[in-house]
């Protein structure tokens, strides 16, 4: 709560550190896998089923496991031209669709897929330093067809 309170301007990129920062604006020229509108993500229609299982289940039950939540957001980052666009969707999805929206804590969990209370990692496309979570790795750890049928 103290982070909320004490930055009026937590719901904005200024509130990412200023090397995520620079980090995401270096990547805003690199190649996309694709770009969707806030309408297509609102509405669960990307290519990957299991950010569309994610967002369904936002819409239907008004939560996910925090891991899949993880997942959700970072995915937004390739899909949008620059930070400012994927922070806007996502606070506009988290806080119209979850549970928490609007809670303090929720603009915490936002605010870590852009770097936020974490260090740089290795060096990639489209995030730079900031941690990168693949969609594909997670079939590696969870049981993604499984996360898919109980979204459907």
């Amino acid at each position: 709560f103290n982070f909320t309170h004490f930055n009026p301007r937590h719901w904005t990129v200024e509130a990412i550190p200023d090397w995520a920062r620079r980090e995401l604006r270096e990547g805003e020229s690199d190649a996309r896998p694709a770009l969707y509108t806030a309408e297509e993500l609102e509405r669960a229609g990307t290519a990957e089923p299991l950010w569309n299982a994610a967002q369904t289940a936002y819409l239907r039950d008004g939560w996910m496991p925090n891991a899949l939540r993880m997942l959700w957001g970072k995915a937004v980052i390739q899909w949008t031209r620059n930070a400012e666009e994927a922070l806007a969707i996502l606070e506009h999805l988290n806080n119209k669709y979850s549970l928490d929206g609007r809670d303090p804590s929720s603009y915490l969990n936002i605010l870590w897929v852009f770097g936020k209370f974490d260090r740089p990692f290795y060096r990639r496309p489209i995030y730079r330093t900031v941690r990168y979570l693949s969609l594909k790795a997670a079939e590696k750890k969870y049981d993604v067809r499984r996360i898919i049928e109980l979204a459907t």
